[in-house]
């Protein structure tokens, strides 16, 4: 899947505001079939059907989540839904459970973990099965990007939680040095050597010299241009806007391996070797928090994720966010998310009538929404009106334009584990040679040569086919 499509994904979902969903129908199994009725049965006979729903988040994650359960169980009288919070070994413990016979009936799943596998032995239920019998069901709150598609009709989860990667910056930090600060539309973003010319005019010693100074030095740094993201989220934003991607278009071999693949590896190390304007691990780990070390102007920039702005917000700390520089002619960011799934149990039924609450009813995670942590996957809560209620003072001045906007135009692709087949086993060779890199050991082109042939060998192309 290029990034090309996932952005026209996006925007068909977008578009199906205004008509029905599609998906085919498959057979639904036995255990499912037995499940029918249970909602109904349960009304008749006055029997409350009691189901789990499991997530690992805590805090004011945990907190919604549980409001949203109350919610439900409110309008829902024969169904009572309890939230399962297993904050560590999430995996191993939902797993333990499918072994020992007491699947949850709905589940937080991620996509380069649990969920295709159990979608493919069964244990997940095909969504899109649900959706299609369930006339009430508001099919014009699914948009396609969020969708886990095992194949092109198996509707194995839904996203939720959805968080895209951005710059964040000092404005203080701009103003005292007398920068312009950086565009917030992605329309607008930054070349790469504009951006790297501002992050070592940003770049200041302990003699307060900046990067570009001869006399420089570059051994005591007291004001870093810019920290990066080092896993496959934060690079992917530079490979997308290459039209490249985690895999090569034929699903054969990894991204990486490319000439742009490696170009977009080594411009990101050299801003820590050639340019001087990011940490090294070393004095990365010694670093404070982004919180602190925007609030003490320590950073003037940083490739995070969205859900820093939570943090950030709490903290009462100055600070905006803007659109990602460019590498090549395109800017792009990338969306991250978890799904829910549907588990295969005798309450399915019922089951599905919490996870259609939690698509459909609007702002049903109003305030995650509202602490900046999470934007919607409800395709109905991308109206300009709602994202606008739940935009409050506390949120940064650009935060529409470079961080909702991208979800609505197709700048934010798709998340790789939502479409590349054995993510995990692949990442595992990738990550270790990375590591070499942000070390300063090898080069992109050392690093990766060393593991190709290797990274290649777990590729079994993409999910959704």
């Amino acid at each position: 899947m290029k990034a090309k499509r996932a952005a026209a994904l996006f925007m068909a979902g977008m578009m199906a505001v205004s008509t029905a969903g599609c998906g085919s129908t498959t057979n639904i199994s036995t255990q499912e079939s037995a499940a029918a009725g249970n909602v109904e049965e349960s009304s008749s006979s006055g029997e409350v059907v009691e189901i789990r729903f499991t997530e690992w988040d805590g805090g004011n994650t945990l907190a919604v989540y549980e409001e949203i359960a109350e919610k439900f169980n409110a309008s829902h009288p024969n169904i009572h839904v309890t939230v399962m919070n297993i904050p560590d070994e999430y995996d191993t413990k939902i797993t333990a459970m499918v072994a020992g016979n007491d699947t949850p009936e709905v589940c937080c799943m991620n996509g380069d973990t649990l969920l295709f596998p159990l979608a493919e032995e069964g244990i997940i239920l095909n969504m899109q099965d649900y959706i299609d019998k369930d006339e009430s069901f508001d099919q014009d709150c699914i948009g396609d990007q969020f969708k886990f598609m095992l194949n092109a009709d198996y509707f194995a989860g839904y996203g939720v939680g959805s968080e895209n990667i951005c710059m964040f910056y000092n404005p203080a930090l701009f103003e005292e040095y007398g920068v312009e600060e950086p565009p917030a539309s992605y329309a607008d973003a930054w070349d790469w050597d504009t951006f790297v010319n501002v992050a070592q005019r940003l770049t200041i010693d302990k003699n307060g010299k900046n990067a570009l100074d001869p006399a420089f030095d570059p051994d005591n740094i007291d004001i870093y241009g810019v920290t990066i993201s080092k896993w496959w989220a934060g690079y992917l934003p530079f490979m997308l806007g290459f039209g490249q991607d985690y895999l090569s278009e034929d699903g054969t071999s990894i991204g990486y391996a490319t000439p742009e693949g490696k170009e977009v590896l080594q411009k990101l190390a050299d801003l820590t070797y050639l340019y001087h304007v990011a940490p090294t691990p070393t004095a990365g780990d010694t670093m404070p928090g982004l919180s602190e070390a925007l609030a003490t102007n320590k950073v003037a920039m940083s490739f995070d994720g969205q859900w820093t702005n939570a943090t950030l917000m709490d903290d009462d700390v100055e600070y905006n966010v803007a659109a990602l520089p460019k590498m090549a002619d395109e800017a792009r960011t990338v969306a991250t998310y978890g799904a829910i799934a549907l588990m295969n149990t005798p309450k399915a039924d019922a089951a599905f009538e919490f996870i259609k609450f939690m698509l459909t009813e609007q702002g049903a995670c109003e305030p995650l929404f509202k602490s900046g942590l999470w934007l919607p996957t409800n395709m109905k809560e991308y109206s300009e009106d709602y994202i606008k209620s739940v935009i409050t003072d506390k949120h940064p001045a650009n935060y529409y334009e470079s961080i909702v906007k991208p979800m609505i135009d197709g700048t934010a692709g798709t998340p790789a584990p939502v479409y590349v087949k054995n993510f995990n086993k692949i990442n595992d060779v990738i990550t270790p040679a990375l590591d070499d890199l942000w070390s300063g050991e090898k080069t992109a082109e050392e690093a990766i040569s060393s593991i190709e042939e290797d990274a290649n060998a777990q590729v079994q192309g993409f999910y959704g086919k």
